[in-house]
């Protein structure tokens, strides 16, 4: 069994935020930052990557033609990215400008994930890891039919019904016996060759 205090380990919430710093950031800026955020009991912290250079990086207006370098870290005591952004930016002597934090849950976050660079040309990947997992079903084939035409009835039927007309619901034999005629020819009145009907009727003179 699990000591208390493994299960009081485990029960701790921690807090995750992401730093970005446009510009230039040594490794004893990067060393001085960790270490400041020992304050509120750091847990990991790690460089996620340096984006390419951009003309004008996102979050950065004010900065033009700069890389941003990207750190993850957790905490263990609650506080706010304005906080954190503030103190972290004066202590390591950087300009707001250059210096944000953000929380990874933000939407716009989602835009802004560093994209591993592929080797080669697309085409050469034989596996096709990368192509999107397509279901048949979902775009063609009997079921699909199926469920398109209906789909189609059922907008039929509520349009009609918004038009106040009645629509005669089928029986169930009627529903059997239909769809045991799939074409004319199946259908019990039309079983009956009109040729042979002709040989029976006798001619007249």
């Amino acid at each position: 069994m699990k000591s208390f205090k493994e299960h009081l380990a485990e029960s701790k919430k921690t807090y995750t935020f992401r730093a970005k710093v446009a510009g230039d950031f040594s490794k004893d800026q990067e060393t001085a930052m960790e270490s400041l955020l020992s304050k509120w009991q750091l847990g990991s912290f790690k460089k996620t990557g340096t984006t390419p250079v951009q003309d004008v990086p996102l979050d950065f207006p004010k900065i033009k033609n700069a890389e941003v370098s990207i750190y993850e870290f957790t905490l263990a005591y609650p506080t706010t990215q304005f906080e954190l952004s503030e103190y972290l930016s004066n202590e390591l002597k950087i300009t707001k400008d250059r210096f944000v934090v953000r929380s990874p849950n933000e939407p716009t976050e989602d835009y802004q994930q560093v994209i591993e660079r592929r080797e080669g040309a697309l085409l050469n990947d034989d596996t096709y890891k990368e192509t999107v997992k397509v279901n048949s079903e979902d775009y063609y084939g009997d079921k699909y039919n199926s469920g398109f035409v209906k789909e189609l009835n059922d907008i039929l039927k509520l349009q009609r019904r918004e038009r106040g007309e009645v629509i005669p619901e089928a029986s169930e034999k009627e529903i059997g016996h239909t769809a045991k005629a799939k074409f004319n020819t199946d259908a019990p009145q039309n079983n009956t060759s009109p040729i042979k009907q002709a040989d029976r009727t006798p001619l007249r003179k």
